[in-house]
């Protein structure tokens, strides 16, 4: 893609958000902390009984996860990879403000790869 092209792109360019929520998301961090904890917990030899409870606890906590993605298969798929996208235009003033900096950006582009190949050139007479 040229340098115009690009600067084409962006005067119409657009506010992007993208975001991939699943449901399941707040069960997998709970499982992943409680997973951490644990044994965290076993290697720094805490009580029995407090081992015993972080083992219940990250056993109950995988438990809700997949008798909540099980469900959800059955139930509802598309809710497991849901995606949304959305675009937002630019309004005119920042879009003028963002030609002017990519325009600005090619000529200093450009003047350095004029500067380089006449470098290059100066270089090939000396040889």
């Amino acid at each position: 893609m040229s340098d115009s092209e690009h600067i084409e792109q962006s005067i119409n360019s657009k506010e992007e958000k993208r975001s991939r929520a699943t449901p399941l998301k707040p069960t997998v961090w709970m499982t992943g902390v409680l997973v951490w904890a644990t044994v965290v917990g076993l290697f720094l030899r805490i009580p029995t009984w407090a081992g015993a409870f972080l083992c219940v606890l990250t056993g109950l906590s995988f438990l809700l996860y997949m008798g909540s993605y099980l469900y959800l298969i059955v139930t509802d798929r598309e809710s497991l990879r849901a995606e949304g996208y959305s675009t937002k235009l630019l309004p005119p003033s920042q879009r003028s403000i963002q030609m002017q900096a990519h325009r600005e950006l090619l000529e200093v582009s450009q003047d350095s790869l004029a500067h380089l190949e006449m470098d290059r050139e100066k270089s090939r007479i000396a040889k």
